[in-house]
């Protein structure tokens, strides 16, 4: 059985950490839906940005009804290696785009949401580099952040980056899919 994960989370709650540490110990295979969207976002001469980004995702669900992230870059991908086994999906922002994933892979889907609380989520930002902090409360405030921090209802689990560190929230992750 293939397995798919999703994850979710706030900016700087760790996604990206997970992710490389999810490659690493346990052989996932990343499904990029940036990658997706800045290659969309070159073909049409628009900046790539945090905020072009975001909203052209905004734009694709409106157009495919939430179905481009599964049609456009998931299936795609996962049709194209079929020998592999461990997927995962580090952007999901949306309820419906769970939902969809779900009624689409079935019990193959996992979806984890990793939290860190506000203060630290502001000082990974901030380390990011200089000038981040009027970049960090801009994407704070749009509608894509606020909903991909309300999915810890929907996920099948919910992890603490400050508690844990990425190996262990790797770790972690691996198991869920054991009944």
């Amino acid at each position: 059985m293939k397995r798919l994960l999703l994850l979710s989370g706030p900016i700087a709650s760790g996604k990206t950490s997970v992710s490389t540490a999810l490659q690493e110990r346990y052989g996932f295979t990343s499904i990029s839906s940036g990658a997706f969207l800045r290659e969309q976002l070159t073909a049409r001469d628009v900046l790539i940005d945090r905020h072009h980004l975001q909203e052209l995702g905004d734009a694709l669900d409106i157009a495919t009804r939430f179905s481009w992230l599964i049609d456009s870059v998931a299936r795609p991908a996962i049709e194209s290696q079929a020998n592999i086994e461990n997927w995962l999906l580090d952007a999901v922002r949306k309820p419906v785009q769970v939902e969809l994933f779900r009624l689409h892979f079935a019990d193959s889907v996992r979806h984890v949401h990793i939290v860190a609380s506000e203060s630290v989520l502001r000082q990974r930002y901030a380390e990011r580099g200089e000038d981040q902090e009027a970049q960090y409360l801009s994407s704070l405030m749009h509608p894509n952040e606020q909903t991909a921090r309300s999915l810890a209802g929907v996920a099948d689990v919910v992890l603490d980056s400050e508690v844990l560190n990425p190996i262990e929230i790797a770790d972690r992750i691996s198991k869920i899919w054991e009944k």
